[in-house]
């Protein structure tokens, strides 16, 4: 597959007179990977599309999570100010604002827009600032697993959508809020295994060297083991093992794609390793539950 130097997914959505008496609701979500800098594709549409010469204004909330990489971000009320991967960035209504990747190291992010008087409220009441727009959170996994969920209800068109998107929201913004919390109190054992699991689901369709992750976080693996699994509840190959068998659900669920095609594309050792290793954590084979999930007009 030819990897482009920049990758986007992006979903919007409509939002009814209905959804808005909830009082939070979401607009569109995406992921983008920028190997190079450059401006969002232009198929977004009006006011999201923005160049950073002229910048932009919204007329409602975005949260950003950078996971990989560094950039800039700038707003009428922040300033220039540099970014990089742990960072979340929040946008305000009617704020002008921009952000770009690092020439030299690229980005990945994660974005969602939303609005309503729920987070008006919460701003109004000083919990989040345009003037403190750039919050240090460190890699989470309580943060992006709901950008995650998000973009799974939307593409499958869950019942009730609208509603358990704003939970999403809710999610990233109280994780987000509480590792601040936690950083700035010291929780230097509940960052290292947060920033552990997001690096895992990021990544859940490699194979990792879990004594090279530990590594990375200044950790000997049988520290880092420990503590991963005092706070889980797994060992972290257990943990990442259960991450490839839920993504190979989904693919399952919601894609033709073969036992064996899942099975390489998830890099399991062979396609029969796959089926046993799948039965073993589900009690069925994966055309076996393939069959029990999807609907007849899908099969």
């Amino acid at each position: 597959m030819r990897r482009t130097a920049i990758e986007e997914q992006f979903l919007y959505l409509p939002v009814s007179r209905r959804d808005r008496l909830w009082e939070l609701y979401v607009t569109g979500t995406g992921h983008i990977v920028h190997r190079t800098p450059g401006d969002p594709s232009e198929e977004h549409p009006s006011p999201y599309y923005y160049t950073w010469e002229n910048g932009r204004v919204l007329p409602e909330f975005g949260v950003l999570y950078v996971t990989q990489g560094s950039g800039e971000f700038e707003s009428e009320t922040t300033g220039l100010r540099r970014v990089e991967a742990g960072n979340v960035i929040l946008v305000f209504p009617e704020v002008w604002h921009r952000y770009r990747p690092s020439a030299q190291t690229g980005w990945t992010t994660y974005w969602a827009h939303f609005g309503g008087a729920y987070p008006e409220r919460l701003m109004r009441r000083k919990l989040i600032s345009p003037e403190r727009a750039v919050l240090e959170t460190g890699m989470n996994d309580d943060i992006l697993r709901p950008y995650l969920t998000l973009r799974e209800r939307i593409v499958s068109e869950t019942r009730g959508l609208q509603q358990l998107a704003a939970s999403n929201i809710l999610e990233i913004l109280g994780s987000s809020l509480a590792a601040v919390r936690s950083r700035e109190e010291g929780g230097e054992i509940d960052a290292l295994v947060c920033e552990a699991k997001a690096i895992i689901v990021q990544r859940v369709e490699e194979l990792i060297d879990m004594k090279d992750l530990a590594g990375s976080l200044g950790l000997s693996y049988d520290y880092f083991r420990h503590i991963f699994k005092q706070q889980t509840g797994m060992a972290p190959y257990q943990y990442h093992l259960q991450l490839r068998i839920n993504r190979a659900k989904e693919l399952l669920h919601g894609t033709d794609l073969s036992t064996k095609e899942i099975a390489f594309a998830l890099q399991f050792e062979a396609p029969y390793h796959f089926s046993r290793i799948f039965k073993q954590k589900t009690g069925m084979t994966p055309t076996e539950w393939r069959k029990g999930t999807r609907p007849e007009t899908m099969r």
